[in-house]
């Protein structure tokens, strides 16, 4: 435990800190005023959970002094991407949101990236891996951009050219100026531009028709109507600027929407620490993504940095927001930035004020085998993705809903009383009053200061600790957030029932082709979710993996078989 001594002795400068046990970051930060925050820390160890694990478990603090708090700001990230650190979740994580990167080569190629530091043309930010590897997906049927990684030359295509992925530029089937036509349709539809595109196609199709060519008529018309579904987001009326982001803040909570050809075509909420700045925020957010050609929001940031954006790239801050786009961002919010209605439902209807975290579970299994535990957590608006965990039953086998609820509820609580996880202020649990007896039983056997509810998914009746049944669908704020929670939790854990067991699958498979040891399966395992993207992974990322592209054949020749 780093004693209240060594933190009195932080100077009184701007600057970044590092808690340490051994060798090894435990949390990194940073400050306006050294000591102060590093006080801050022991004093919040008193009622934080996770400020208490950080105190606790360290036994050394460093600090490097910085000229300002910007330069604190960008040593902080780049600490952390390189330490990732155990309690600390921004910038943790490779460096912010996922990004799509146009390569600058002679053929091109799109691939999916964090951080900004790459040769080529960025867009997003995309606020999920999954939606920026749908568009990826889109780019190869579409425009077929090359789908290998670093290009190879061949004398025959492969499988992505006869799946209508890819163009085979590896084979010359296609010229350098085609090629490129393509990469500069697909660049104007990341730019936002689907009209120009969808005009092109429209001309493209005539052309063809005129021709009585019907099968480039038909994967024509395949192209348009997926470019027309990608396009089909929410108009925002009456923008001027077809290309901004907007960052909407009310209170702690942080609305993030991406206009991209007068479309709002991502959104995210985000609830800020209670000593995290709003600023600090912004600056941290821009770190890893690039500016838009305009950034609207609905406070005022400082000339210092404003100075530290202007680095990173130039853009037009607007500062006013009209009326019409607030109300737009309210609709899309739901009631997540009206904490004032929320508090008074809770207030009313549960006898308790508004929770900050709520953790949802649920149970899966698949005809008594594979039986897995989700935990979800709804933070103050939004889901917060970051701090899912999933259980694999270890206990018991077969069908048995409370036993494998309980093992659960009682692995989280044992990380909960210890501080290594932010207790939440409710539990939701799917199912109905033998579930949240359960609950109540692990609770009070951890001694836990958690609400229990129980939802009962058919007749969507909220159950209460007291037995007191509350129809959801009669009040449409409080069913509008349990109702995603459940439903998340359902989601969660069905996926990981469906891994384990394609994962099984995969282990039958491997186990009976010769000259796979227990090394080269896990090392399958971990790399790949299926043996299709193991049979597709390129040759050089194998042997990254220090797996020989003969394997990837031997299983090939044995699924051909």
């Amino acid at each position: 435990m780093i004693s209240l001594d060594v933190l009195q002795k932080a100077p009184d400068k701007p600057g970044v800190y590092i808690f340490k046990k051994g060798k090894k970051a435990l949390y990194i930060g940073k400050a306006k005023s050294l000591r102060d925050r590093l006080l801050q820390h022991y004093k919040l160890a008193e009622k934080d959970g996770k400020e208490r694990a950080i105190i606790n478990n360290s036994t050394d603090v460093e600090w490097i002094i910085t000229r300002n708090t910007y330069e604190a700001l960008t040593l902080e990230v780049d600490l952390i991407q390189l330490h990732k650190p155990r309690y600390n979740v921004l910038h943790k994580y490779g460096g912010g949101y996922p990004l799509l990167l146009i390569t600058n080569e002679t053929f091109p190629t799109i691939k999916v990236v964090r951080g900004t530091d790459h040769k080529g043309q960025l867009f997003g930010p995309f606020f999920s891996t999954s939606k920026a590897r749908r568009v990826k997906r889109l780019i190869h049927k579409v425009f077929k951009l090359r789908t290998c990684d670093p290009m190879p030359i061949r004398k025959e295509p492969c499988m992505d050219y006869h799946l209508g992925l890819c163009s085979a530029p590896c084979c010359g089937l296609v010229d350098k100026d085609s090629y490129n036509l393509s990469v500069k349709s697909a660049i104007a539809l990341l730019s936002g531009d689907v009209g120009q595109v969808l005009e092109e196609l429209y001309s493209r199709i005539e052309v063809e028709m005129q021709n009585l060519s019907f099968e480039r008529c038909a994967m024509l018309r395949d192209q348009i109507q997926a470019l027309e579904n990608l396009s089909r987001g929410q108009r925002v009326s009456g923008l001027e600027y077809s290309n901004a982001d907007i960052i909407y803040q009310m209170g702690r909570l942080v609305g993030l929407f991406l206009i991209r050809s007068g479309r709002l075509v991502d959104k995210q909420v985000i609830t800020l620490d209670k000593e995290e700045e709003l600023e600090e925020f912004l600056l941290g957010f821009y770190y890893t993504s690039p500016l838009p050609k305009n950034l609207m929001v609905n406070f005022e940031i400082s000339e210092e940095a404003l100075w530290w954006l202007r680095q990173r790239g130039s853009f037009n801050l607007i500062n006013e927001i009209d009326r019409d786009l607030e109300e737009l961002i309210r609709e899309n919010l739901g009631h997540q930035l009206d904490p004032e209605l929320l508090r008074g439902e809770f207030n009313r209807l549960l006898n308790m004020g508004l929770p900050e975290r709520i953790e949802g579970f649920d149970i899966s299994h698949f005809y008594g085998d594979y039986t897995v535990g989700s935990c979800v957590v709804w933070e103050m608006g939004d889901m917060n993705k970051k701090a899912y965990r999933r259980y694999k039953i270890k206990t018991f086998k077969g069908v048995d809903d409370y036993r494998a609820l309980e093992e659960v509820l009682s692995r989280r609580a044992k990380r909960l009383k210890e501080g290594e996880e932010k207790m939440p202020d409710l539990w939701l649990i799917d199912g109905g009053y033998g579930q949240l007896n359960v609950a109540l039983r692990v609770r009070d056997k951890f001694s836990l200061p958690i609400k229990v509810l129980a939802l009962a998914k058919e007749e969507e009746i909220l159950i209460c600790e007291d037995g007191k049944e509350i129809e959801l669908k009669k009040h449409p704020i409080l069913y509008r957030i349990f109702g995603l929670i459940r439903d998340e939790a359902h989601r969660f854990a069905l996926t990981y029932n469906r891994k384990l067991r394609l994962k099984e699958s995969m282990q039958d498979v491997l186990d009976k082709i010769k000259g796979i040891g227990e090394v080269k399966k896990r090392l399958i395992y971990r790399n790949f979710e299926n043996l299709y993207e193991f049979i597709k992974a390129d040759d050089q990322s194998l042997k990254k993996l220090g797996i020989s592209p003969s394997l990837k054949q031997e299983v090939a020749k044995y699924l051909n078989d």
